[in-house]
């Protein structure tokens, strides 16, 4: 099995995987589902959450690795922060975070930085463009 073909998904690298979570597919119905593909094997596994429910689905988001965890942040129309643990396989959005929190957004990028991540950018959902930068520090 491998994803159905989409886009305005986002990816991340952890290690030897590529994870890849969302979008939209060719009919704009939003999507989900998070996959992981395996740099050695080449193949596509798709990651089931062993406890806590996915976040509703989002596009135009990001995919932010840090350590053992996935961070899910904004998203067309919205400003979510979720956590998916690769060890424990579940979700949550009960993060501590540390920082000015940004206005809902998409089509922003986001890079890990010093235990947390750095957000710059985007559209807003009165599709204002911003140019501001953010520095949020996360804890489970």
């Amino acid at each position: 099995a491998s994803p159905i073909p989409r886009s305005g998904h986002a990816a991340c690298r952890v290690a030897e995987s590529m994870y890849v979570l969302g979008g939209i597919d060719s009919n704009t119905d939003s999507l989900k589902d998070l996959w992981e593909y395996a740099f050695d094997t080449r193949a596509w596994t798709q990651v089931i959450s062993a406890r806590g429910s996915a976040p509703s689905p989002h596009w135009r988001h990001s995919l932010i690795a840090l350590g053992d965890r996935l961070v899910l942040f904004g998203g067309r129309g919205r400003s979510a922060l979720h956590c998916f643990d690769l060890q424990r396989r579940r979700w949550s959005d009960l993060l501590t975070v540390s920082g000015v929190f940004p206005p809902a957004r998409a089509y922003h990028v986001a890079i890990s930085c010093g235990g947390g991540f750095l957000v710059f950018g985007g559209r807003g959902s009165s599709n204002e463009y911003f140019n501001d930068t953010f520095l949020l520090r996360v804890w489970p």
